[in-house]
């Protein structure tokens, strides 16, 4: 009798294999220029670096930088939901600042000088029982309360002198020249 012979069917090709991927890589970077910059930059090591250090060395590169620093040890230090909130809210009041502002062009084509209507009562100034409501007013000044909180905390924070940025945000001393 004849002897069974194991044959095991080699699984169908997919896709291209790893090598097959790198050199299309190569190919396509060669063909967009990529690689000849790549070597460029390579090859103008010491001059490139010397560009960079003049330019970073100039003191308005110096100034960005340390600002982009406070800046960000300023967003490290609010939590997120905090930043949200804060940003939205902001946001929403610039709507409404833009919502409520009206040019004088506006406001006479809109208005009829013979009649007054109720849109140009509550648009005119207050007067002074207006003011004086205003005063009586809770929800107005739980509202202006939060905003006069941070004019104190802003005005305060202003007036303390800083010698440097990141000593006055780690509470550290740094070592000077």
């Amino acid at each position: 009798m004849a002897e069974r012979i194991s044959y095991d069917v080699p699984p169908p090709k997919i896709g291209p294999d790893a090598q097959e991927e790198l050199d299309r890589l190569v190919q396509t970077l060669h063909e967009h220029g990529l690689l000849r910059f790549a070597n460029d930059v390579v090859a103008s090591n010491h001059e490139l670096m010397r560009i960079v250090v003049d330019g970073l060395n100039k003191p308005g590169s110096l100034n960005a930088i340390q600002n982009l620093s406070v800046i960000a040890m300023t967003l490290s230090a609010l939590p997120p939901e905090r930043f949200y909130q804060v940003m939205f809210a902001l946001k929403e009041g610039v709507e409404q600042v833009g919502n409520h502002r009206h040019d004088k062009a506006e406001r006479d084509s809109q208005q009829d000088k013979s009649k007054h209507t109720r849109q140009d009562k509550e648009d005119s100034a207050p007067g002074m029982t207006g003011l004086y409501r205003m005063l009586n007013d809770d929800e107005l000044w739980y509202a202006i309360k939060p905003i006069l909180a941070g004019l104190r905390a802003f005005s305060e924070r202003l007036d303390r002198p800083v010698d440097k940025p990141v000593t006055d945000f780690t509470g550290k001393p740094t070592e000077g020249p």
